[in-house]
């Protein structure tokens, strides 16, 4: 026959020792997945960043589109508007104006040439500079 003694176990009083370990593996973890969610967030804000470039640049291109097509009507309106058989036909038919009789055209004289004034006068050369190169390229440095 076993005779079992049950011996009270006191446990209450034992601290146990300070591992430094677990604290570290979870700052490491911790600094680990913060670098993770970092470079994760980075680059989903480049992919965003470049789709908004690429609507950004599709936006442009209509609108440089627009502003060629609105450049071309305005030229072809230039063109049509300054036709001198379109000015000829308005002249002479909304405003009623003729072309000019002989006795109606004057000629101003011209004046005489010491009335002109003298901006500047350079002498003329009669001969070219002497150089001592052969051709133009050796002339230039």
């Amino acid at each position: 026959m076993e005779v079992y003694y049950v011996k009270p176990v006191e446990n209450c009083r034992l601290v146990p020792v300070a591992d430094p370990r677990p604290h570290r593996q979870y700052l490491s973890m911790t600094f680990l997945a913060a670098l993770f969610f970092a470079v994760a967030m980075h680059s989903a804000w480049q992919r965003f960043a470049g789709v908004q470039d690429g609507y950004r640049l599709e936006m442009l291109q209509q609108e440089k589109l627009q502003v060629l097509e609105a450049n071309r009507k305005l030229r072809l309106e230039v063109a049509a508007l300054g036709d001198p058989v379109r000015i000829d036909s308005i002249a002479r038919n909304q405003l009623g104006m003729t072309t000019l009789s002989a006795h109606q055209i004057f000629t101003a004289e011209p004046l005489a040439a010491e009335a002109l004034p003298v901006v500047a006068q350079a002498p003329r050369v009669a001969e070219p500079l002497p150089s001592q190169a052969k051709n133009v390229a050796a002339a230039v440095p």
